[in-house]
């Protein structure tokens, strides 16, 4: 199947959306077809997704679908050799945590960062660096290992110690494997 695009593909496969007004609700009508048949009909009330969709944090969207983009134990055991010494510590220690999540407090002991709201330091400098090399080694140029939910972190840095940052799916396996620390899932 080939990704799924408005109206008829070379493929055939296509989804439609109508728009419908019912009782006072939102309506769309959405169709998938493949190879020209459709598979699937529904009729979707996009005020209640729209609601139910606001209320589910990324956090737990990605226990379902993975946030890091995917990467083999071989990728990222070159990743680690091409970053400094400190980013690896940083991937280190998410591999070793039972969730694949790092705190605030604990990144700022290993960057060494003393001011709490000083992001910018990690993300213009180690950050930057995590990513570059990732998109380089896997030619990706949207590639992300590491994510957070931006909601999790609230306006005042002073209470960011406790908030997470996270590696997630097959790529955090593969960290794990790539460090040596034996963790499943």
């Amino acid at each position: 199947m080939t990704a799924m695009s408005g109206g008829s593909s070379p493929a055939k496969n296509s989804y439609r959306r109508c728009a419908t007004a019912k009782k006072g609700f939102a309506m769309s009508n959405i169709e998938l077809s493949i190879d020209g048949e459709r598979v699937v009909k529904v009729e979707v009330n996009m005020a209640v997704l729209f609601t139910l969709l606001q209320s589910v944090s990324p956090r737990a969207v990605s226990s379902v679908v993975p946030t890091s983009t995917v990467a083999t134990r071989e990728q990222i055991a070159e990743l680690l050799s091409r970053i400094d010494a400190r980013s690896v510590q940083f991937l280190k220690q998410i591999a070793a945590n039972d969730d694949g999540a790092i705190t605030w407090g604990e990144m700022r002991t290993i960057f060494g960062f003393k001011n709490v709201g000083d992001w910018a330091a990690f993300s213009g400098s180690f950050g930057k660096g995590i990513t570059r090399a990732l998109r380089h080694i896997l030619g990706d140029k949207s590639a992300r290992l590491v994510w957070w939910d931006d909601s999790e972190w609230p306006e005042d840095p002073n209470l960011w110690d406790s908030c997470e940052v996270y590696v997630d799916g097959p790529s955090l396996q593969a960290l794990r494997e790539a460090v040596g620390v034996a963790k499943s899932g």
